[in-house]
């Protein structure tokens, strides 16, 4: 696959950004009481694991942004669906 060298800096700043957002998610995530640690080890992996899918996509390797997807699409499906489910439960005003 060929890409331009400006959309693989791109990609690599992207994927810099993405690491930062996971650094910031980490603290909360080791902070978080029994109730709400899925949601929040939930925000740090997503970008955690959007950094491998970046920079293989940068390197023009469409084989290990695969297996990189193999691993964020279940946590981007676990979060769609948590959110899903707590929009049902929240009470509707009357």
């Amino acid at each position: 696959m060929d890409i331009p060298s400006v959309g693989r800096w791109i990609m690599l700043a992207l994927a810099a950004i993405q690491l930062v957002y996971a650094v910031r998610a980490l603290m909360p995530a080791l902070r978080a009481r029994p109730g709400e640690r899925l949601d929040a080890w939930l925000a740090f992996a997503d970008p955690l694991a959007g950094v491998p899918v970046l920079l293989a996509l940068a390197a023009g390797e469409i084989g290990l942004a695969l297996c990189g997807m193999v691993v964020l699409g279940p946590i981007m499906a676990c979060r769609l669906v948590r959110s899903l489910l707590a929009r049902r439960r929240e009470p509707t005003p009357a």
